[in-house]
Order: C-alpha cells, then structure tokens, then sequence
C-alpha cells in the first residue's frame, strides 16, 4: 500500500510538470488579451467600468456591456502589479488546479488512483486548447466549473456545506466570464437528477446572484443573444470537425476512450447492468459536454474536466495496475522534457509571424493620427498600442461593442466578399489600412486605384497609407526602430486614460 502510494505520488508530480512545460511552451499572447487589459485599465485607473467604446470609429452598440470586465481587472492587476511574467503563472496555475480539483472530485467518490492517472492523460490533452495561448478569461471558468463539480458531488453525498461555497463563487464567475451560464446548467442537472431541496436552492440562489453585477439584468438581455449569436467566421466557434490536424485532436481521442470505457464497463458499473442517480448525473453532463464540443470546438475543454470526473469508474473493470501507468508517465515526462522544455518560457511572447508589428511600430513612431482599417484579430492589438491617437475599424469584442453590420462591413472588406466590399471605404474616412498578408484577397492594385500607397510590407502584414499621408510614414519604415518599451507596458494606457 504504501509503495502505491509512492507511485501516485511521482505520477503526479511528474504529470503536473508534463503539463505545465507544454503550457509554458505555449506562450503567444492571445488577441482578445490586450481588449481585456484595456478594460481592466480602465478600472484600475477610474475606478469605473468602461461603458462605452473609446476605441473604434466605425458604429459601435450604444453602451458596452463587457462580461468579462472583472477578468480584465485580474489580468491587469497582474501585470501592472507583477509583470508579464505573472500572467503565464496565473494561466499555468488555473489550468493544473482545475485538473487537480477533477481528480479530488472523482477521488471522493471511490475511484482508484490507477483508473484516474490514465485517464488524466487524454483528459489533459482536450482541456489544452483552452490554455494554448496568453491567457484567455475562460481560464476562469474551467477553474469554476471544476470547482462547482466538486461542489455538487460532495451535495450529492448528502453535505450541505458545499451551498455556501457555489453560490459565492458564481457572484464572482458571473463577473469575470459569460461561461457562469455552464455553471448554471451543470447545477441545473444535478437538481433534475438528484431531486433534493438544497440543490434546487442552491440553483435558485445561484441564479439570483448573477444578477450582481455593474450591468444589473442587462447582463442577462445582452449575454443570452451572445450565446445564441452564430460566428461562421470565427474558427473556433465551428464545429468539432471530425478528422483534422489542430489542437483539438485531445478531444476527439478522449471522445473516444469515453464512448469505449462507458461501453465496456456499463454492466459493472452498478448491479445489474442499472444506473444509480450517479451515474445519471455523469452520463448526463458527459453527453452535454460532448455535444457542446462537437457544435463548438471552443468548447471542448469541458469534456476533458467532466471526463476526469465520471469516467473513472467506467474504466475500473480492465483492473489497471498502477506500476505501468507510473511507467507511462516517467515516459511522457521524459518526451516532454526533450521536446519542449528547452523552448518553455515563463515570459510571455508577441512575435512579429503573429503580429503585425513592424506596421503598428510605424503608425507610433510617425505620431500619426486618423483612422485604421484593421483585420478583426488585430483590431485589439492595434488599439492597445494606438489609441486614442488611432481608431480602428474593429477589434476582438465583436457583439460586445460592435453590431452585425459592423462585423459584416469590416470582413466584407478584406475578403472582397460581395459587390459593396468597398463600403468601409466609401462611408468612412479611413487613413491607414494594414492587409493581414497570409488570409486576406484583398489586392493592392485595389487601395491604390483608391488613393492609397504601401508604406511598408513584410511577411505578416503590409501597411497603407492615403496619398498624403505616405511620404511621412514611408520616412518612418526606412528607419524604423525596436520599439521603446515592452508590448506588455502597462503604462501604455495612460495614454488613452489621461
């Protein structure tokens, strides 16, 4: 016994430095983070949420409702107060807690170290797309569900305490990330399946205190057309495809071991071959948190945390033996450290393959004003390092600030989609243009029939000026220089705060 518990012990800490060198490899700053900076500044530095757009010159929403203000004053804290650095910690940190609270969960309900050490594996591997980049408000969330999870089965198993920690944590859930609404069907499942009083209080209170929040009810008129909202344009909001080279191919491996586990081992999981209210509960949020992934790749991190949870004892009747499972994981470690640790970095990166730097770095440097037509995954970028000197076209908030037409109007644009692609142009003064090279069917011969000149180009993006204004900028390009001070500066707000 005791020589088991060694082999858990290392297999732990072995799975958890696995995990966290490949997320510490992973380090490109995600491009909603600056808009989240930027709100968070805003609070910081106000004391107010922003409720109105600041950055954008084409038609924005008459007031900005931001579900996710409360994850930018975390992440802006972070940075201002610790650095960079701190914002890789904090994803790194969020991501291993809400697999260690997974495995606390399925751990109390009697499923063995062996079982749940193998599934961790695959597990881990579908929650990662979730913290691939630097770093997302949905780290917050996935913390908060596999929080609620452990929650709710330990109010299952009949203790009551576990009330005053849920209802608590979905104030603060519902402040920081629109995903509070998966926290309030998952407890909505466990009030169908368990059918006892203090769930359906605890679901009621959970649902009252959401309403806390700057925006009032508003929160809930803007966020539930958000969730119904379709983004054929936006990848991740696709659906799971079924074969394919991406991040996702953890989620489709566990969907896998999921079906099969459940299959094989259904008639021993209860007398009988029948399901307790257990079982139910778990089949139920497995079978949710599946079609969520499949509709919505986005998604898939919580099949992975729902998986760690109620898969377990599906897997127990193969009687896994920890020996091998502790071997497999002395192997994946070594992978790991052979692979990506000599790339692993706490510092969090914005390289110039990513981002259009060099154009951006141009437009700051020239102390330019005016107007930026901008591809919607820089938008944010542009305006972190810009504003309020340059307005842009659209950013990363999409219906957080913007209207459909505006979205529509600003894509139409770069992919020449339509016979009125040239809108943005015609109803708009627009100065600047800058072409994301590797996407964009948008021609150059085009912006100079227009009246527009390359200022500069390189393998990302190309910058383009107005006739006028390209002999300054082009000036700039030639001599252009690293930039003064860090990306990451939390001072550059202060320059659209003052």
């Amino acid at each position: 016994m005791r020589s088991e518990r060694w082999f858990v012990a290392g297999s732990l800490v072995l799975g958890v430095f696995a995990f966290s060198v490949v997320l510490a490899y992973h380090r490109i700053v995600d491009g909603d983070l600056w808009a989240r900076l930027a709100a968070g500044a805003h609070v910081w530095k106000t004391g107010a949420v922003m409720r109105h757009d600041a950055f954008a010159f084409t038609p924005t929403l008459p007031e900005r409702i931001d579900h996710e203000w409360g994850a930018g004053v975390i992440l802006f804290g972070l940075l201002n107060t610790f650095g960079p650095t701190s914002l890789m910690l904090f994803k790194i940190a969020t991501a291993c807690a809400a697999l260690i609270l997974c495995l606390v969960t399925a751990r109390r309900n009697g499923t063995g170290w062996p079982a749940l050490l193998l599934l961790a594996i695959p597990c881990g591997l579908a929650v990662l797309p979730g913290y691939i980049t630097v770093v997302r408000s949905q780290t917050l969330t996935y913390l908060f569900f596999a929080v609620t999870l452990l929650c709710l089965e330990a109010m299952r198993a009949g203790r009551r305490w576990p009330a005053f920690i849920i209802v608590p944590v979905m104030l603060f859930w519902a402040n920081v990330h629109g995903g509070f609404v998966v926290g309030l069907i998952t407890i909505a499942v466990y009030a169908v399946f368990a059918r006892t009083r203090a769930v359906l209080l605890t679901l009621l209170a959970a649902v009252a205190v959401t309403c806390i929040n700057p925006f009032n009810r508003h929160l809930w008129t803007d966020l539930v057309p958000a969730w119904l909202h379709p983004r054929p344009a936006i990848p991740e909001w696709g659906p799971m495809p079924i074969w394919g080279s991406d991040p996702y191919f953890g989620f489709r491996i566990l969907f896998v071991v999921v079906v099969l586990a459940i299959a094989a081992g259904w008639k021993q999981r209860s007398p009988r071959g029948r399901a307790t209210d257990g079982s139910w509960v778990g089949l139920a949020m497995l079978a949710l948190t599946a079609i969520a992934g499949c509709l919505h790749r986005r998604h898939a991190p919580f099949l992975g945390l729902t998986a760690l949870v109620y898969t377990g004892p599906y897997l127990e009747r193969w009687r896994i033996r920890i020996e091998p499972v502790s071997a497999l994981y002395v192997g994946l470690a070594v992978v790991v450290a052979w692979k990506f640790l000599p790339q692993a970095s706490l510092e969090p990166e914005v390289p110039g393959s990513f981002y259009p730097l060099g154009a951006v770095e141009t437009l700051d440097q020239a102390g330019v004003e005016g107007n930026l037509a901008v591809p919607f995954r820089w938008g944010s970028y542009a305006s972190w390092r810009l504003a309020p000197r340059i307005k842009v076209s659209i950013d990363g908030r999409y219906e957080e600030a913007y209207p459909d037409t505006t979205f529509e109007m600003n894509r139409a644009f770069f992919y020449q989609d339509g016979a009125n692609w040239d809108q943005l142009l015609r109803q708009h003064r627009v100065d600047f243009i800058i072409l994301e090279l590797r996407t964009t069917r948008l021609r150059p011969d085009d912006l100079l029939a227009r009246g527009y000149e390359e200022v500069r180009v390189d393998a990302t993006a190309a910058l383009f000026a107005r006739h006028e204004l390209a002999p300054a900028l082009q000036e700039t390009a030639a001599r252009l220089s690293p930039p003064t001070r860090d990306l990451l500066d939390p001072h550059l707000a202060d320059r659209w705060l003052e």
